[in-house]
């Protein structure tokens, strides 16, 4: 199983990603300034649909500020930092990607989340967490 953790890890190695995401937001906005979920949609939402699939998928989940919600898989961390300005939870996300999750707090750090919004490099198979400290009665099947 290593081996194919390798694989992908290596296949997502984006190698100076959270230089080339700040690059691109300082054309956009000073370094100083906040950015919005919102205003990072069009590029932290890596999956179908985009934004609107994280809309209707966080809908069908009940999602509710007194949630703690985890966000396997979550990329550069988008829908995990949707969800906590909609609804006002907390959430974790992890990643098999250190690279990805370099640039997940980069951007949590620009949008002002990080006492709400944090991220793991993890594997999905082996999550860091207790058996129950996260419910799957209201889950979706994959936020991708």
């Amino acid at each position: 199983m290593t081996d194919a953790l390798d694989g992908v890890r290596d296949h997502y190695r984006a190698t100076g990603l959270t230089e080339r995401l700040k690059a691109a937001l300082t054309t956009f906005e000073p370094e100083d300034q906040q950015l919005t979920p919102p205003q990072l949609a069009t590029l932290d939402q890596f999956h179908t649909r985009g934004l609107a699939a994280t809309v209707d998928l966080a809908r069908l989940a009940g999602i509710t500020a007194d949630m703690s919600v985890l966000d396997v898989g979550s990329g550069i961390g988008g829908p995990a930092r949707f969800l906590a300005a909609t609804y006002g939870c907390q959430v974790i996300g992890v990643d098999l990607s250190e690279t990805f999750i370099d640039a997940a707090r980069y951007l949590t750090e620009r949008t002002g989340q990080s006492a709400q919004v944090s991220f793991e490099t993890a594997s999905a198979l082996e999550l860091p967490f207790d058996d129950n400290r996260y419910s799957t009665s209201r889950c979706c099947s994959t936020w991708r």
